[in-house]
């Protein structure tokens, strides 16, 4: 997958995760962390779209703000193609 595609997904992501955490009535993305058990500057790369989730981290995120991880993605309708790497011969 090109890194153009990489920063517009974690983009989109950390636009969900912002919007679902403020939905939950959680202000603060150091509360968020605090219920999550991760550091407090990782939930603002992950908002900012600045870093990559793993599926444990973000069902512990999506743990603290009671959301599955079905309705994080449902707004991502769209399949995403990632290009293999060319081979070289």
């Amino acid at each position: 997958m090109a890194a153009h595609q990489k920063a517009a997904i974690r983009r989109q992501m950390g636009a969900r995760l912002r919007a679902l955490r403020l939905g939950a009535g959680i202000r603060s993305q150091e509360k968020l962390a605090e219920l999550a058990g991760v550091h407090r500057t990782y939930i603002g790369r992950l908002e900012r779209g600045e870093s990559g989730v793993t599926v444990e981290a973000l069902a512990a995120i999506l743990a603290a703000i009671s959301t599955s991880l079905g309705e994080f993605f449902r707004p991502f309708s769209q399949p995403v193609r990632a290009r293999s790497p060319r081979r070289r011969e």
